[in-house]
């Protein structure tokens, strides 16, 4: 992908900083190194490099092996912006190039030191803007990914490997594979790859502000809740029946991140006769909220009925609301009970409303970004096919279908990668990494 003379970069964040980290990495690292400096290097430790006659101080850490899988040097000068800028420079003067993109990950994946998603986890991390995606991005660095599809891919690779075997002795009517065997296989194939889909999240939802929706009977509660969750008058309240008549959003700041809370107008789903224009309008405004929304929240006050199999979707919690108001007795172990008026809960609320949003704290699901997924449900799709023609035992096109769905997983983790899908991945590194 890139050729493997010296490379150099920055390799810290910009702004304020103790020290600056300059990256150099390719054969004759060192020898540049040793240029800026009268001492003998030390495979670690403090140097002083001369640049443009001044005497910089340095800590100087070398890899036989760095990250990048070849020989490699770190330089920690002064965190001041014009001196590493000098310093990088005379680098340069010496025969050092500058770092394209992504170039350190890439040369770390051509070595082996990653495979394709890793390096995938590299730029996750970098682009983080919140603690869910950190975690992810960290998740898929670690190897995470490659570890749940190895046993997937072997099963995969052993099953390509029997049929293959059939068609080598076809001849002798030898088959390592009855055409029910090659069935149960390909279809607990299918099912491990449904079920790793199912139970990760998506990159692209991670990126979104999670929605809230607020819902339930009129005069609930809902619109003080909204107010005490925002600390603001956000939505008017009233004991009129019917003071909300649209959708109010508002944003949340939880300990994880920030989502946006919708307050719906109160709606009595029972109701089955025909509603007047203003209340249709308002009933169909809050049901398409509620679709649309992560997490629902089906808000009712205490003594109230919890009628949830009316409403479009099963809701994600269930708070009871003006505690302040009502003896806590009779009220379900699964509802959250709150006063929005006096506190009481609403720290447990936004607890569990944190963990509906952003997962359980316990461990992250295991995060996919849409490259993942194609190639994921591109297996899948070869072997529904293969499911659904195994009975005609015509080995060859099973080879095919099988031999495709391991090369689409094989292009997760880079086992089988094209240039131009390598270029993508690398292009939306920063130019240290």
């Amino acid at each position: 992908m890139h050729d493997h003379g010296v490379i150099a970069a920055i390799a810290s964040p910009g702004g304020a900083c103790a020290r600056i980290v300059l990256r150099l990495s390719g054969a004759g690292s060192w020898a540049i190194v040793r240029h800026l400096t009268a001492s003998e290097l030390p495979m670690g430790g403090p140097v002083r490099l001369s640049v443009d006659e001044m005497d910089v101080p340095a800590t100087l850490l070398r890899f036989a092996q760095g990250y990048t899988g070849e020989e490699s040097a770190e330089l920690h000068v002064p965190g001041n912006v014009l001196l590493a800028r000098m310093v990088l420079q005379r680098l340069y003067a010496l025969g050092a190039r500058p770092a394209e993109p992504g170039e350190f990950t890439a040369r770390a994946f051509d070595s082996g030191r990653l495979d394709l998603a890793e390096a995938e986890g590299v730029a996750a991390t970098i682009h983080a803007t919140n603690e869910r995606e950190l975690a992810a991005g960290r998740k898929l660095q670690s190897g995470e990914l490659a570890r749940r599809l190895a046993p997937i891919t072997d099963e995969l690779a052993q099953v390509l490997a029997l049929v293959e075997a059939g068609i080598d002795f076809s001849e002798d009517d030898i088959r390592f594979l009855s055409a029910e065997e090659l069935a149960h296989k390909t279809e607990a194939l299918i099912l491990r790859l449904r079920g790793l889909l199912d139970e990760s999240v998506r990159f692209e939802r991670l990126a979104h502000e999670p929605t809230i929706v607020l819902c339930g009977r009129p005069n609930s509660g809902k619109s003080t809740l909204l107010n005490a969750l925002t600390g603001r008058r956000r939505a008017v309240v009233s004991a009129m029946v019917g003071t909300t008549r649209d959708v109010l959003e508002a944003e949340v700041v939880l300990d994880r991140g920030v989502v946006r809370v919708i307050d719906t107008a109160g709606v009595e789903m029972e109701q089955k006769d025909a509603l007047p224009d203003v209340e249709r309008q308002m009933r169909e405004r809050a049901v398409a909220a509620i679709r649309a929304a992560d997490v629902v929240v089906l808000v009712e006050e205490i003594g109230g009925t919890y009628s949830s199999a009316l409403w479009p979707r099963s809701p994600n919690l269930f708070v009871a609301t003006k505690s302040d108001l009502h003896a806590p007795s009779g009220i379900a172990h699964s509802h959250l009970t709150v006063s929005a008026l006096t506190g009481s809960g609403m720290d447990d609320l936004r607890t569990r409303l944190d963990e509906l949003a952003f997962g359980s704290r316990g461990g992250e699901s295991l995060a996919l970004n849409a490259r993942h997924v194609r190639q994921i449900e591109s297996a899948c799709a070869e072997l529904d096919i293969l499911a659904r023609e195994v009975e005609s035992r015509m080995e060859e096109l099973s080879a095919e279908h099988l031999r495709y769905a391991l090369d689409a997983l094989g292009e997760i983790t880079g086992m089988v990668s094209p240039d131009e899908l390598l270029g993508r991945v690398f292009a939306t590194f920063c130019i240290g990494k």
